[in-house]
C-alpha cells in the first residue's frame, strides 16, 4: 500500500502465497507491504527473478506498474519540492528502470531503444522536451549514454547511478 502523510493508505495490490513482492528500480520502496497471516519471505535472485519474468505474464505487468509507480513518486517528490528534483536526476532513474525491464524481457540491458519517443518521456517524467534534451545531454557529456542508430546505449551504469542517486 501507499501510505501517505497525512496518514491515509491506498492498497495497491494484494500478494498471494508464491507471488513476488519489493518490485521495484529505487534503492528504496515508495511502498509498504503489511502481511495479514503468518508469512514467509525468500529473497529471489536476479536470475530466478528473469526465469519467473519470462513465464508468468501477471509479474511483467506488476514490474511495469511498480516502476511506473516509482516513476509517479519521483515526480511528484519533485514538484512538490523546495528545490526542484534536477531533470538530469529523473532522466537517469528512468534510463535505469527501463535497462532493468530490457534485462528481464531478455533484451540488450544497456540499450534504450529508439522507438521510445522523446515526447513520451518528457511527458512521463513531467517534463519539456528541452529540459529531457539538456538532461540527457548532461548524461552523454558524464560518458553515462551515447546515441547509437539503435537508441541510447547505457555506457557507464556506475555513472549513471551515481547522477541517479544525486537526488
Amino acid at each position: 500500500y501507499m501510505l501517505w502523510a497525512d496518514g491515509r493508505h491506498d492498497v495497491i495490490e494484494f500478494a498471494f502465497p508464491g507471488d513476488i513482492v519489493g518490485l521495484g528500480h529505487l534503492s528504496e520502496h515508495v511502498s509498504t507491504a503489511q502481511a495479514m497471516v503468518d508469512t514467509v519471505v525468500s529473497l529471489v535472485s536476479d536470475a530466478e527473478f528473469a526465469e519467473n519474468y519470462q513465464n508468468d505474464d501477471p509479474l511483467s505487468f506488476r514490474l511495469s506498474a511498480a516502476i511506473e509507480r516509482e516513476f509517479d513518486f519521483v515526480r511528484d517528490q519533485a514538484l512538490v519540492a523546495r528545490t526542484p528534483l534536477k531533470s538530469t536526476v529523473r532522466v537517469a532513474n528512468f534510463l535505469l528502470a527501463l535497462s532493468r525491464v530490457n534485462s528481464f524481457e531478455g533484451r540488450e540491458r544497456e540499450l534504450i531503444a529508439d522507438d521510445i519517443t522523446a515526447g513520451f518521456v518528457a511527458e512521463k517524467l513531467y517534463m519539456s522536451i528541452e529540459c529531457l534534451g539538456e538532461a540527457l545531454l548532461r548524461l552523454k557529456k558524464e560518458g553515462a549514454v551515447r546515441e547509437t542508430s539503435r537508441g541510447l546505449r547505457i555506457v557507464d551504469t556506475a555513472t549513471l547511478q551515481r547522477l541517479a542517486d544525486a537526488a
